[in-house]
């Protein structure tokens, strides 16, 4: 197991960076299916959804 209060700074901001970079890129992965379990659970989230894309439709149609 690596004691993280014993790494010099540097390796500790490039540990950060790292697993910054992999949760972003988790969630990145999982967007749509979190979209779905959101959508399932909270009604309120499901019909601000359909507003928005009711209405990016909208925009796209004036264009």
């Amino acid at each position: 197991m690596l004691d993280i209060h014993s790494l010099p700074l540097a390796p500790k901001i490039i540990l950060v960076i790292g697993f910054a970079i992999g949760i972003t890129s988790f969630i990145l992965l999982l967007r749509y299916q979190i979209i779905l379990i959101l959508m399932k659970f909270k009604p309120g989230y499901r019909e601000s959804v359909r507003k928005e894309i009711a209405r990016k439709k909208i925009k796209n149609n004036r264009r």
